[in-house]
């Protein structure tokens, strides 16, 4: 393609994008289609282009719509020509497919073998906007979905591309990538919600996070490129007795949820889904481009669409769906994998936290939920290895949340109250399940001999697991 032969038309100015976001707002579109704390963000991100400030990004928790908040900014800007830059290649059908949903804007996908950019919208990765010495449109509007992830020297080359007229958007749940890299070093902060605020405002549902102790002593795993090393995490912790324990818990406590398993890497993946899949349990593993193991798209959007409709019960992967991926139905997140990283914690929670939707709401395990809890219960497995002799130890999504759990109000009574009398028998709720992994013998007898009485003596499975409700 010759980016140099093809027209090139004005950028739109802000005071033209200014009047159209008045007249929309005027009509009270946004308070039709938007939710109401996505209203509040729309709001805000209005006065902040009043002010005249043309780029900046949203911090918000993963489920909240950042997606749909910037397609209904790009419909009420009128904007002629849209960018919506994002991480991944699966991420391009999703968002491709939101564009399409809620709105009548017509589509280019930028990526791969599709590299077109004639219609209104573009979904390109910022792989394949990277590489281009030139493009070949001007740009009136500029998302940039996961926009922590653009923060490289390389992806930052990517806003030479526009001019000071091109509105600039960043979109991110988390926005710290690592120590030395954060996006407000870059970019001004339009509005931010946690996911307490989110939660309390019934945007996003009820979550509960547990712990899955071991002995495993994790103190020679070191760090690489900001988190801890795959490598090393496959040499000390992807051993049986460890990977045996996500299907414990899972058929204890979990058992009939729609279920998310983070791994290693891919082999690690594919043994865990096996576990499942030898105890009945339908499971398949997904990941993204790899050499010695090939996935097929066409493979891999099969997987991801059973495991929306519920037909796959257990997914396990590497990291490919941490970032933006929708899927309702998941009400439990199983971490295998560790991370020191702030994001990736956050993300990977963010993937349990979406409310159902009406079609989940027709299948069993939902309506379960509905009637015990009435709404929706996530719940999030982090597993926490020995690091005393770490300076650092594993990020978990109790950190992020900054407590064990965190209900919307009008769940408290159908929760915490019935919880006290002891009137839910469903899954653990209000507090943490502490599951202790340990390997010998001696080590469990320590734990017995300190116990009063004998009613409720632990005995330990064969892979020598205890499961301790920990006590509020």
């Amino acid at each position: 393609m010759d980016f140099e032969k093809i027209k090139r038309e004005e950028t739109m100015k802000l005071s033209e994008v200014l009047k159209n976001i008045k007249h929309y707002i005027r009509v009270k579109e946004p308070e039709r289609r938007l939710r109401k704390g996505q209203h509040g963000i729309f709001m805000s991100l209005h006065e902040f282009l009043k002010k005249g400030m043309t780029m900046g990004y949203l911090m918000l928790p993963s489920g909240l719509g950042k997606t749909n908040i910037a397609i209904e900014l790009a419909i009420a800007g009128g904007f002629k020509k849209v960018l919506f830059l994002v991480p991944t290649i699966t991420l391009v059908d999703q968002i491709e497919e939101r564009f399409r949903k809620f709105s009548n804007f017509t589509i280019d996908v930028f990526t791969g073998a599709r590299k077109n950019m004639s219609e209104q919208i573009t979904v390109a990765t910022y792989q394949s906007i990277q590489r281009q010495h030139l493009l070949p449109e001007k740009f009136d509007l500029v998302i940039f979905d996961e926009v922590h992830e653009a923060l490289s020297p390389g992806r930052q080359n990517i806003r030479r591309h526009f001019g000071p007229e091109t509105i600039q958007i960043g979109l991110t749940a988390s926005d710290v990538y690592n120590e030395t890299k954060r996006v407000s070093c870059y970019l001004p902060l339009i509005a931010k919600m946690t996911i307490e605020e989110a939660i309390k405002l019934g945007m996003l549902c009820h979550v509960q996070s547990w712990l899955a102790q071991t002995n495993i002593d994790i103190s020679k795993i070191t760090r690489r490129m900001g988190d801890y090393d795959p490598k090393a995490q496959k040499r000390y912790i992807d051993v049986s007795r460890r990977n045996k324990s996500a299907l414990d818990i899972y058929k204890r406590f979990l058992r009939g949820q729609t279920c998310l398993i983070t791994c290693i890497n891919v082999s690690h993946a594919i043994k865990v889904a096996r576990i499942f899949q030898r105890a009945g349990i339908a499971s398949k593993a997904v990941w993204g481009s790899n050499q010695r193991r090939r996935l097929t798209k066409m493979d891999l959007k099969q997987r991801l669409a059973d495991f929306k409709t519920g037909k796959i019960q257990v997914l396990t992967t590497v990291d490919l769906v941490d970032r933006g991926f929708d899927n309702t139905l998941i009400t439990a997140l199983i971490n295998l994998r560790i991370t020191s990283s702030v994001v990736k914690a956050t993300q990977r929670g963010g993937r349990v936290l979406r409310l159902f939707s009406k079609d989940d709401k027709k299948r069993p395990i939902a309506q379960k939920m509905m009637e015990k809890f009435h709404g929706k219960l996530a719940t999030v497995v982090d597993f926490l290895d020995e690091c005393h002799n770490h300076t650092f130890r594993p990020v978990l999504f109790s950190d992020i949340l900054g407590q064990t759990y965190q209900l919307p109000p009008e769940m408290e009574y159908y929760t915490v109250k019935r919880m006290q009398k002891k009137e839910l028998d469903l899954w653990p709720s209000g507090g943490q399940i502490r599951i202790e992994l340990f390997t010998n013998v001696t080590q469990i007898a320590k734990i017995t001999s300190r116990l009063t009485t004998y009613e409720n003596l632990p005995v330990s499975n064969k892979d020598e697991m205890l499961f301790l409700p920990v006590k509020h």
